[in-house]
């Protein structure tokens, strides 16, 4: 019995299900490089919680890479449920400009994550791919609000 709930807890874990941008805040405009903090939603769908280590991604906006998104930190990811997790990235201000109407206009765009994420259950660790397509509204005018 004790071998069938360790094998059980040794399955892959299936990847995050992506639900959307929860947030966004600029913390810092510039002509160069812009500090946007925004908080990611995802759907955990396995029966089970898992640590996350640590992801690494590219995120795109209509096909095109925006940026990069590291998180170098243990966040603990409950069963089935969904739950947030918060970007800090900069973001060029040419690769803004190249959806500027897109952002002004409020209009829905192409939002893409690959990369890869690192989870732990007990003492095993795994690596999964991130792939996630959504598409989204970027509300300029409240990430703008945030800004002191």
């Amino acid at each position: 019995m004790a071998f069938l709930l360790v094998l059980a807890s040794c399955s892959n874990p299936k990847s995050f299900d992506f639900k959307g941008i929860k947030s966004i805040q600029l913390e810092k405009a510039s002509f160069g490089k812009n500090l946007v903090n925004a908080n990611f939603e995802y759907y955990n769908p396995n029966n089970f919680g898992l640590t996350l280590k640590q992801l690494d991604c590219i995120i795109y906006i209509n096909d095109q890479a925006l940026t990069e998104y590291h998180l170098h930190q243990d966040f603990i990811i409950p069963a089935s449920s969904n739950f947030e997790l918060p970007a800090k990235m900069e973001i060029e201000l040419s690769k803004l400009l190249k959806n500027s109407v897109d952002i002004l206009m409020n209009n829905p765009m192409k939002v893409e994550v690959k990369g890869n994420a690192t989870l732990t259950k007990g003492f095993f660790t795994k690596q999964v791919p991130i792939a996630f397509k959504t598409e989204q509204k970027l509300n300029l005018k409240e990430a703008l609000k945030s800004m002191k």
